[in-house]
């Protein structure tokens, strides 16, 4: 029965980290997880209740929360490709200057500005 309990405490404390990472309607700051209170539950429905402590906001919030395997990731890049990337350099603050210079003058026309892409690189 412990372990139940235990098992039961860490969903509760995981689902109030969750609502925490969601930010105040009013204010747009983060709620604390010690302001996020479980009201009940059944099966996979949660009520939370959170308060904010910046602009004192209250609210209720509804979340289905379902156990099981994550999402399927898809992605558009072969595998060719992914090695590709691993094998480049990170971008360092040099590759962010030469954007910042490359974009200071740009006047919206994506065309002519990746036209010498293949020079870029």
């Amino acid at each position: 029965m412990a372990a139940r309990s235990s098992k039961s405490y860490e969903k509760r404390e995981l689902v109030k980290h969750l609502v925490a990472s969601i930010p105040c309607a009013v204010c747009q700051h983060y709620h604390e997880p010690d302001n996020v209170r479980v009201v009940d539950h059944h099966h996979e429905m949660w009520i939370m209740a959170v308060k904010c402590d910046h602009c004192g906001t209250q609210g209720l919030v509804f979340a289905v929360i379902q156990e099981g395997e994550g999402p399927e990731i898809v992605n558009e890049l072969t595998s060719q490709e992914w090695a590709r990337f691993r094998e480049m350099p990170q971008i360092d603050a040099d590759d962010l200057l030469d954007v910042h210079e490359l974009l200071r003058d740009f006047d919206g026309d994506c065309i002519s500005l990746f036209e010498g892409e293949a020079t870029l690189a």
